[in-house]
């Protein structure tokens, strides 16, 4: 028989789990997050509810330097969810950065791209990451050419200069590959923040010409060299 005035719990909300599972990890309340994510995980058969859990816990895991194990929930979020673009990028990234596996990593950086066919920023962010790759494989022509193919109608059809991803610039910059390019890159991302008026990207990316413009001022005179030839 069913009670009429007992009340049934209310529906959990996967996306307020985990917006409360990330404020735990910024308080560095790992064990507290992993418990909120493990409990709601085993409360529900929803799968995507569940891929976000485990996405979720391969941040947890990664921040703490639990790698491997960061990676194991990353991969059960993808077979999920083999359709999400945002996971395979996450994966890549991850692959890149502690397993060395660059090879793998193109092919998910390739097929985000592919089931995000037409968003710009996804395309940005395969682009970069097959950059990524190429870096530590020690192939500069390719991670440059990755770099200039990242600019997708020079951000263009972007929303928000936030989704521009730097990681790339800054690899190359380190290793003195591309050094025109990461110029060239940087300028167009003023640009564009100039142009949505986004007064914090506009500093910031001001203040990152300016550096450098200092660092390396042979740059400088090589595009303004180079802009001249072409209007010859």
């Amino acid at each position: 028989m069913i009670d009429p005035n007992k009340k049934e719990p209310p529906p959990i909300n996967s996306n307020e789990v985990c917006y409360r599972a990330f404020e735990l990890i910024a308080a560095k309340q790992y064990a507290d997050a992993e418990k909120l994510l493990s409990i709601n995980m085993a409360r529900t058969e929803d799968k995507t509810a569940i891929a976000l859990y485990h996405s979720v816990l391969g941040v947890l895991f990664k921040i703490q330097g639990e790698y491997k194990t960061a990676w194991r929930h990353y991969e059960r979020a993808e077979k999920l969810l083999p359709d999400d673009p945002a996971l395979k990028i996450i994966s890549a990234r991850l692959l890149i950065e502690q397993f060395a596996e660059y090879s793998q990593a193109i092919k998910k950086a390739k097929k985000a791209m592919e089931l995000a066919a037409g968003n710009p920023v996804f395309e940005h962010q395969g682009y970069t990451t097959m950059g990524l790759a190429y870096c530590k494989k020690g192939d500069k022509k390719k991670a440059v050419e990755m770099l200039t193919l990242s600019q997708v109608n020079d951000f263009r059809d972007f929303i928000t200069a936030k989704n521009i991803d730097f990681e790339l610039v800054e690899a190359l910059l380190r290793r003195g590959w591309g050094v025109e390019n990461c110029r060239v890159f940087i300028v167009k991302a003023f640009e564009f923040a100039k142009k949505t008026n986004e007064e914090q990207f506009i500093r910031l990316f001001s203040k990152m010409l300016a550096a450098f413009e200092k660092d390396y001022p042979t740059a400088i005179i090589s595009v303004e060299e180079s802009q001249k030839g072409k209007t010859v």
